[in-house]
């Protein structure tokens, strides 16, 4: 997807606030939480429900537990260190202007997509220039002679991201929460020996019962914001 064409796919999204973004995720977020109710099944998942920000505070703790999240799917947090060459390499693709950089946010975790005992790498970028009430805008990336490299873009993501355990043509199928007539759905993107399809083109699916697989950037971002966990700023260095 050309830069021009990004931009224009984000055109209206501009002018939405910040808060907008998350107050839409929220809500998104509670919904994927009632309609599944948790089960830890393994360590990764081990929280029985998700901390309220009193709980924090009392516990003396800005440690926000990751989303509950169903039986079959484990799930690991966002990392936490500044990524500075993943950082440039959003500002450059996606053209942040600077007056931006305070108010956008990335979250990134690896993930051997293809099984080929090499980590991609897949970062959501949040924030009024890159998100709107559909979603956010995020980035596949892979490392290749030292340097990292963009392999494919997306738009119309929220979290947390599913890496299936089914595979497609080689590599594990991602499943996206996706939100059309407030109802919540989850769109299957299949890889297509090329790339995965857009968001809105994948396989939707009304529930996640018997899917397996790992939940990357797993936050709960409402608390997460509540206690002013905002994620990686494009300031960090």
């Amino acid at each position: 997807m050309k830069k021009k064409n990004h931009r224009m796919l984000l055109l209206g999204s501009l002018a939405v606030a910040v808060t907008l973004s998350i107050s839409a995720c929220g809500n998104k977020t509670s919904n994927l939480q009632k309609d599944h109710k948790a089960t830890s099944a393994s360590e990764e998942t081990s929280v029985s429900n998700v901390s309220t920000v009193a709980d924090n505070v009392k516990a003396g703790t800005d440690e926000i537990p990751m989303l509950t999240l169903p039986e079959g799917i484990t799930g690991m947090k966002a990392e936490t260190k500044p990524f500075k060459e993943l950082r440039d390499l959003i500002i450059e693709d996606m053209v942040v202007p600077e007056d931006y950089y305070e108010t956008t946010h990335y979250f990134y975790n690896y993930i051997d997509l293809n099984d080929d005992g090499k980590n991609e790498i897949f970062a959501m970028v949040t924030g009024p220039y890159t998100s709107g009430t559909g979603g956010s805008s995020a980035l596949l990336l892979s490392e290749n002679g030292g340097k990292l490299h963009i392999t494919q873009e997306f738009t119309l993501v929220n979290e947390p991201i599913i890496v299936s355990d089914t595979l497609d043509n080689g590599y594990h199928d991602l499943i996206i929460p996706y939100y059309s007539d407030n109802k919540t759905q989850y769109s299957v993107l299949k890889y297509n020996r090329q790339a995965y399809p857009n968001v809105p083109d994948g396989e939707i699916i009304d529930h996640l019962d018997g899917v397996k697989g790992k939940a990357i950037i797993a936050n709960d971002r409402i608390n997460e914001v509540q206690t002013g966990i905002m994620g990686l700023s494009l300031l960090d260095k």
